[in-house]
C-alpha cells in the first residue's frame, strides 16, 4: 500500500452508488488508471466543481489492493470553451473515447499529445481536422501508423499522392500549421476513412 501523487485528465466518469464516482485518469507516468472518489457526489464533497469529464487535476492516491482511493483533487484545467460549445465538446469526447481502447508505454507523449490537442480544439476552429491529425499522432506514437509512403501497406497504396502528403503534414506539422491547411470536404471524408480502417485494425 502506498500513496501515490499524479497528474492526470479525466477520460472517463461513472456513477457509483449514491455518493461515488469511479473515474478513469490518463496520467504522463502510468498511463490510464482507475481511481474511487468517495462522497464526489455531494454537494458537500471538496471534489465538487473538480471532477469533470477532460479536467486536468493533480490526484492523490491511496492505492491498497482492492482500489486506488482520491484522497485530494486539485483542479489544474479546465477546458471551458467545451461546455459551451457542443462542437468542441464533441470532438474532445471522442478523444477521450479513443484513448480507453488504447494501452501504450509511450505515456508521457501521449499525455503531452492529448494536452496540446484539447487545447487546440478549445482555441481554434477546424476541430474536425484537428481530430483526425490527433489520430495520425496517437497512431504514430503507439506505432500502428505505417509509412505513408509505403505502397506494400494495402491501405494506404489506395490513398493518391495528394493524399500521403497530406496525411505526413498532419504527422508531423503542429495544430498551429494545421489549422492554416485549406482541406476539401472529399479530403476530409478520405481522412477519416483511414484513420477508422486504422483504428479497427488496431483492435485485433
Amino acid at each position: 500500500m502506498r500513496n501515490l501523487k499524479t497528474r492526470g485528465i479525466i477520460i472517463k466518469k461513472r456513477i457509483l452508488g449514491e455518493k461515488d464516482y469511479i473515474l478513469t485518469l490518463f496520467t504522463p507516468l502510468y498511463g490510464k488508471i482507475e481511481v474511487h472518489a468517495h462522497g464526489a457526489r455531494q454537494i458537500s464533497s471538496r471534489f465538487t466543481g473538480h471532477m469533470d469529464l477532460l479536467n486536468v487535476c493533480d490526484f492523490q492516491v491511496y492505492k491498497s489492493i482492492k482500489s486506488n482511493t482520491v484522497v485530494e483533487c486539485g483542479l489544474c484545467l479546465a477546458f471551458s470553451k467545451f461546455r459551451e460549445n457542443l462542437t468542441k465538446f464533441y470532438y474532445a469526447s471522442e478523444i477521450a473515447k479513443i484513448l480507453k481502447s488504447f494501452e501504450s508505454e509511450n505515456c508521457e507523449d501521449i499525455y503531452g499529445l492529448i494536452i496540446e490537442t484539447l487545447k487546440a480544439i478549445e482555441n481554434y476552429t477546424k476541430e474536425s481536422l484537428i481530430f483526425e491529425a490527433f489520430k495520425i499522432k496517437l497512431f504514430s506514437l503507439t506505432g500502428i501508423m505505417p509509412d505513408v509512403y509505403c505502397i506494400e501497406e494495402t491501405d494506404f497504396c489506395k490513398a493518391d499522392l495528394h493524399l500521403k502528403k497530406l496525411l505526413k503534414f498532419l504527422l508531423n506539422e503542429p495544430y498551429s500549421e494545421i489549422i492554416r491547411l485549406a482541406v476539401n470536404e472529399n479530403d476530409e471524408h478520405s481522412l477519416s476513412d483511414l484513420t477508422r480502417n486504422l483504428m479497427e485494425a488496431s483492435m485485433y
